[in-house]
């Protein structure tokens, strides 16, 4: 075979490659030892994306500098191997959807807020007299640093863990390692929040809402919500296979549900109630029983939320019914009103990614006196953030999940796969609710754990 003809065939193999979802397999011809140097170094790959996506809850969601820093020098040291394993073995893929392109766009809006600009965009008074001309978009250009270096992370990681999880085993792998990573968790968070010696692991001042590794038990419960439906799916698919999975599933699924009744988070319970409906529903649209499907959900979570509950005893009942009895629908309305009021201001580019907590105080109806980070509604935020521009990116961040949650549905006909599609898609949506009443996703581990599920339905969506 000439080598004219051999690139020809590799040309087709990488076309027939992006046809069926965008993925190229680059072939060696350097010989064995490459390969086995270039096979080696895709198992490090994925080893390390599992390590960052299971480390990142942890080391307290990862929601702080440091956590951040450690993470993204791994997944910057993950890249440096994709790129040398190419470089010296010739072995490379390429793992691109439109997801990361919508990604890049708002890490792109992050870099054009922050260019200096040859015109003011505003100009604010100074309290000695005189004024200010202000020549960025963001209005705190030190945050939307901090917000773009965050959001690069992110996309990396996005990238690292579509490239990786590359196989049906695999996309097994990751499921089962969010599931028990998830499940111990929950165990030893509920372990330490009822512990009568003060706290086993996790350390939070007494009065702290936090939970495990959370500062915030609405957090934590976004982790299982979009967890939970993963092993429910799979206990509830019909034809599983062997029996024996289904002990270490249920008993995964009743220490999640177990943990968010002792963390007693309205939006916790409220999303997995509502997993114990989704799931059964989009089981029966691909042709399961919903009676029996539906019957086994609610008994199952309302089982192991009520010993949650329970076992909490006095003092977690009366936090139960305290946290139900609270009005923070009203802080939240005067917090969304004066989003809006911050939208309507900067309604193009926003007031820069990350600057929401710098520009509220400005139109806090309280003059001020209420300090708040994150406006409570992930969309709403987005909207003051980057305006126009970014909601038009975010739509297309949506669309892009809608379709990639159908095609997985409609493209998985077997049981396990059906399943997962199922729990993922589910997962998913649970993020997606809670976002507009929190900010869950804004959490470091929890979006991580989201992206994975985002990457699974990429996965499945290119079977048949």
């Amino acid at each position: 075979m000439t080598s004219a003809t051999r690139h020809h065939g590799l040309a087709i193999a990488e076309r027939a490659a992006l046809a069926r979802g965008g993925v190229t397999f680059v072939v060696s011809e350097r010989g064995g030892f490459c390969s086995l140097g270039g096979r080696v170094c895709d198992r490090v790959l994925f080893g390390g994306v599992l390590t960052l996506v299971l480390l990142a809850p942890w080391l307290y969601g990862s929601d702080h500098a440091g956590a951040l820093l450690l993470l993204g020098w791994g997944a910057t040291a993950l890249l440096l191997l994709w790129l040398v394993t190419f470089a010296f073995t010739g072995i490379g893929r390429w793992a691109w959807s439109r997801g990361h392109t919508w990604m890049a766009l708002f890490f792109g809006l992050a870099i054009l807020q922050l260019l200096p600009l040859p015109l003011s965009v505003e100009h604010i008074l100074l309290p000695e007299g005189g004024g200010l001309s202000w020549n960025r978009l963001t209005r705190d250009p030190a945050a939307t640093v901090a917000a773009a270096a965050k959001l690069a992370f992110m996309l990396a990681y996005f990238f690292l863990v579509t490239l990786s999880a590359r196989s049906s085993a695999r996309v097994r792998a990751l499921e089962l390692a969010l599931l028990g990573n998830g499940t111990v968790l929950a165990l030893l968070g509920t372990v330490n929040a009822l512990s009568s010696t003060g706290p086993i692991l996790w350390a939070f001042p007494s009065d702290s809402p936090s939970f495990g590794p959370y500062a915030n038990r609405a957090h934590f419960s976004t982790l299982v919500a979009m967890l939970l439906p993963l092993g429910l799916a799979r206990v509830l698919s019909e034809g599983i296979g062997r029996r024996g999975e289904r002990l270490p599933l249920v008993l995964a699924i009743a220490v999640m549900a177990t943990a968010v009744g002792a963390a007693a988070s309205r939006a916790g319970l409220a999303l997995i109630l509502m997993s114990c409906i989704a799931v059964p529903l989009v089981m029966k649209w691909k042709g399961h029983g919903l009676r029996r499907t539906l019957g086994r959900a609610c008994f199952i979570l309302g089982l192991a939320m009520g010993v949650g509950i329970g076992v909490g005893g006095e003092k977690l009942g009366e936090r139960l019914v305290g946290r139900l009895r609270d009005d923070a629908f009203a802080v939240r309305s005067e917090i969304w009103r004066a989003t809006l009021r911050m939208i309507a201001d900067h309604p193009v580019f926003g007031v820069g990614l990350g600057a929401f907590a710098t520009m509220y105080p400005h139109y806090d109806s309280s003059n001020g006196m209420r300090y708040t980070a994150e406006a409570h509604n992930d969309y709403l935020q987005l909207l003051a953030e980057t305006g126009i521009a970014g909601g038009l990116i975010g739509v297309g961040f949506l669309v892009f999940l809608l379709r990639i949650m159908r095609r997985s549905l409609s493209r998985t006909v077997e049981a396990r796969p059906g399943s997962l599609a199922v729990g993922a898609s589910v997962g998913i949506a649970s993020g997606l609710i809670h976002s507009l009443v929190d900010f869950g996703l804004q959490i470091t581990a929890n979006a991580l754990v989201f992206l994975s599920l985002v990457a699974v339905l990429l996965r499945l969506g290119r079977e048949r």
